[in-house]
């Protein structure tokens, strides 16, 4: 599909829209590309309001009406699921084999090749078309057409708002940002006014999460991943989403933590059986002062008490219960997140996500990647520059990486051992840098004066790692501190590597064995 015009294929968004005290709920898009027959869910939510003032016979006859729906809704429900007819014989999940399991994603999948390190994915980058933006490379994207006469340009643009091979759950720009080292003092935060040199090692306060929400918000990133465990997160988040001016309404995905972490934590018995589950998204979204999540993930728990029913149990739940509008996993295993997801199906409903961690210097989980496409499950993946290895930004020339010293002797996060390793892909992902900014500055020259898309023309290393990613076909959830990250992120949208670039940063992988 070749657009014609930014504006017209592109979703733009106002920017004078503000977010306060409503739900999080984004509009969704219904796809028929799931393994088995989906039954789709209603985008309708029963809400009632203040209660207070309402006699006792009022609230009575409320409670009742509100039982009766939710019986007639649950009736309905049953007789839809009763009278849908399975695609196959399949026997239950629980007496699969992982072979069996494998077979049920794909009949030629094989299991051994699938975990092995040197299994690529198939479908390499074969996503469906964004309706704008410089995906094809010389073909396709909105630089192949004339943008509209619209002097006034929107700030919030969806460059991937029509992609084929997402479920019913959109992430605009399929990029986000975590909240993972949000009042981490290990991190860098610092509780008070930053120091000058403590802004020149990197370190960032309340001001600058504020700062670097509000632009990503306002600029095309909604997606923001944050966790039960961290307390300062969900605090500063709660602040964020009501007094900021939004783009666009924020997608806000919290996280059921490790039942067992959590009772060391917490000093208390572990976690156990679906109410778990439910009390904690609850208190998610009380303490980020939202009346529903767009996202409540599931942590692997390994082994839960109350067994995979009870955390399907809990999920559906969740979302029932409004409390989100989809449920996910993190770190599930491919047998686990197949169980899952045919119990949540089994009543409607589905897992809309997997988190695991990837990027271009740790590619393990590529396997993972290609079973959630099968499963029709978004792969979300964190830690997408290794930490900064990934970035480019440190080399054996320069480990460095060009920041300040920590004194007499200091060589860089990494060993120069490491570093010269990885000088190959180094080498390409500078040259791609090149590349990219040469490919976007010759298009972006066929338009006229003032009326060419914002699109970033400086691109960095870093941004080619995280674009890497998202060549993969997978949702990048980047740690943003700053205001300097958050444009190192924005610098990401509107523009995708070509499959020859991605074949080369594949081949250097291999080069250097990663």
């Amino acid at each position: 599909m070749r657009p014609s015009s930014l504006i017209s294929s592109a979703v733009v968004l106002s920017t004078s829209t503000v977010v306060v005290g409503l739900s999080l709920h984004r509009p969704s898009i219904s796809h028929t590309n799931s393994l088995t027959s989906p039954i789709l869910r209603s985008n309708t939510a029963l809400r009632l309001g203040d209660r207070d003032d309402i006699s006792d016979y009022g609230k009575q006859r409320t409670n009742s009406e509100l039982d009766s729906l939710i019986s007639k809704r649950d009736a309905i429900k049953k007789n839809i699921v009763a009278n849908t007819k399975p695609d196959d014989d399949t026997p239950p999940i629980d007496e699969m084999s992982d072979d069996d399991i494998a077979k049920m994603l794909s009949d030629e999948a094989d299991v051994d090749k699938l975990f092995s390190r040197d299994y690529v994915p198939t479908f390499e980058t074969k996503r469906g078309p964004s309706r704008t933006g410089l995906s094809s490379g010389e073909s396709g994207g909105v630089l192949d057409g004339e943008e509209e006469d619209d002097p006034e340009r929107a700030l919030f643009v969806d460059w991937t708002e029509d992609y084929d091979d997402e479920n019913e759950f959109h992430i605009p720009n399929r990029i986000g940002f975590t909240t993972a080292e949000w009042g981490d003092k290990k991190k860098g935060f610092v509780a008070g006014k930053l120091k000058k040199n403590e802004r020149k090692a990197g370190k960032f306060n309340k001001s600058d999460l504020k700062k670097a929400y509000e632009k990503l918000q306002q600029n095309g990133v909604s997606f923001v991943e944050t966790s039960e465990s961290s307390s300062f997160a969900e605090a500063f988040l709660n602040k964020f989403v009501n007094e900021i001016e939004h783009g666009d309404r924020p997608l806000v995905a919290s996280t059921f933590a490790n039942p067992w972490k959590h009772a060391i934590k917490t000093k208390s018995l572990p976690r156990r059986g679906s109410k778990a589950v439910i009390d904690a998204a609850e208190a998610c979204c009380d303490r980020m002062g939202v009346s529903s999540m767009s996202l409540f993930q599931v942590k692997n728990p390994y082994f839960y008490i109350g067994g995979t029913s009870a955390l399907a149990e809990g999920m559906l739940d969740v979302i029932s219960d409004d409390h989100s509008r989809y449920v996910g996993c993190i770190n599930m295993s491919t047998s686990k997140l197949a169980k899952l997801q045919r119990q949540l199906r089994a009543q409607g409903e589905f897992v809309a996500t997997n988190q695991f961690d990837f990027s271009l210097t740790n590619r393990k989980s590529l396997a993972m990647i290609e079973a959630c496409k099968k499963m029709n499950i978004t792969p979300v993946c964190t830690n997408v520059l290794d930490g900064g290895l990934a970035s480019g930004k440190y080399t054996s020339v320069n480990p460095t990486g060009g920041e300040v010293s920590k004194g007499e002797g200091d060589t860089g996060p990494y060993s120069v051992r490491t570093l010269e390793k990885l000088d190959t892909l180094f080498k390409v992902q500078d040259s791609l840098r090149e590349k990219v900014n040469s490919r976007i500055g010759d298009r972006l020259s066929k338009f006229d004066a003032g009326k060419a898309p914002k699109i970033n023309r400086e691109i960095t290393t870093t941004q080619i790692a995280i674009n890497y990613v998202k060549a993969k076909g997978a949702v990048p959830l980047v740690p943003v501190n700053n205001v300097k990250m958050a444009n190192e992120v924005l610098g990401c949208l509107g523009w995708d590597l070509t499959e020859e670039e991605v074949l080369e940063l594949d081949k250097a992988c291999k080069t250097c064995g990663v």
